[in-house]
């Protein structure tokens, strides 16, 4: 009994020395800015994942749009009104780009890259309105005078022309 009451004493006295209370506290410490820093690295490395996607992003948009106006310069141009799916397209990428841009600034500020502030942006203008249809024109209305030379002409016509024998005057010529 005499060992243990005097290995409990050794183990007492290592424990509430103050050495001992000094070298678990800084190990505490330490732990604690070890796993602090590593939280702010992979803050950072988000941070960085997202700008990088931005990027990304609108590179692949830039480079969309200008296959897409190399494509239709091929094609004969039309001047019909933008499809709905476009319209909705273009409205789905603009409510896109207003959300991430505050997130994008906020990402880039934590990264030490100056960002400007964002703005909100207005709606795109319509690629091409459809073109009004042309008023038709107004019915020319006769004057008196054409109204009468008109008349003339008809009963000139009409006083030519031979009349036609029906089959019932000339049926009694059938039996001769």
């Amino acid at each position: 009994m005499d060992k243990i009451k005097t290995q409990a004493g050794k183990v007492g006295d290592i424990i509430f020395d103050a050495e001992t209370g000094a070298t678990y506290k800084k190990t505490v410490t330490l732990t604690w800015a070890i796993l602090r820093e590593t939280g702010v690295l992979l803050w950072l490395v988000v941070c960085l994942l997202f700008v990088g996607a931005e990027w990304f992003w609108q590179k692949s948009i830039t480079l969309g749009q200008s296959t897409r106006g190399w494509y239709e310069g091929l094609n004969e141009p039309r001047d019909e009104a933008p499809k709905s799916p476009t319209e909705m397209g273009q409205s789905a990428l603009s409510a896109l780009g207003t959300g991430t841009a505050t997130l994008l600034y906020q990402a880039k500020k934590q990264l030490g890259i100056e960002a400007q502030t964002p703005a909100a942006k207005p709606p795109r203008p319509p690629v091409k309105p459809a073109p009004a249809p042309a008023p038709e024109p107004e019915p020319v209305k006769p004057t008196a005078a054409a109204i009468a030379a008109a008349a003339a002409q008809a009963k000139t016509e009409t006083e030519s022309v031979e009349p036609i024998e029906s089959e019932t005057e000339t049926g009694d010529r059938d039996e001769d």
